[in-house]
């Protein structure tokens, strides 16, 4: 969704690969499209491709990543009274069962959930993004419950998300929740 950070027509050579064909040539007018599992199609291409010698565009991406999250870590490190909500994330991020799932709702939920989450092993996530959709936390949460039942699911919602439609959803979790292998479906609500 952020073209705004995509290179000027031209300006870089493009390959997209993506699972969706309707989502193929979208952002950008790419060279090639592959319509595939992206993990498939890396796998057949990258004996075809040619390692450069000059590393340093690649370093300097890694060295930017890299200073990207001890800043993000000092952030939620600073003191607050009673809690920096960044704090929480972070401290979420370095905890989370490698299978989990984790929603958000739009707001600063999805902002401190992007900053301060780091997605490894199995860990999925998802926001309302550019939607901003208000309340969704919840209702994604009951959803990647009833799509994988055996797995955590962690939602962020905020206080007001909460009481318009989350509070209700509470009723949906207590009819589902002893259907699902695995019943952890913990909501922190946000109060701001």
């Amino acid at each position: 969704p952020y073209t705004q950070f995509m290179p000027k027509e031209g300006q870089a050579r493009g390959v997209q690969i993506d699972i969706d064909p309707g989502m193929i040539g979208m952002r950008y007018p790419y060279e090639v499209n592959i319509v595939s599992d992206a993990a498939a199609a890396l796998r057949a291409l990258i004996p075809h491709l040619r390692r450069k010698e000059d590393r340093s565009w690649r370093e300097g991406i890694e060295s930017n990543v890299a200073r990207w999250w001890e800043t993000m870590r000092a952030q939620a490190m600073v003191s607050a009274d009673p809690v920096n909500p960044m704090r929480v994330f972070s401290e979420l991020s370095d905890r989370l069962p490698e299978d989990a799932i984790v929603t958000a709702d739009s707001g600063s939920s999805a902002n401190w959930y992007a900053r301060q989450l780091k997605f490894t092993g199995r860990v999925r996530g998802s926001l309302s993004g550019n939607l901003a959709t208000m309340g969704p936390g919840v209702p994604y949460a009951i959803g990647a419950k009833i799509g994988h039942p055996d797995r955590p699911v962690i939602a962020f919602v905020g206080d007001g998300a909460m009481q318009m439609n989350g509070l209700n959803e509470l009723i949906t979790i207590k009819r589902y929740w002893h259907e699902w292998a695995d019943p952890r479906l913990i909501i922190a609500v946000l109060h701001n």
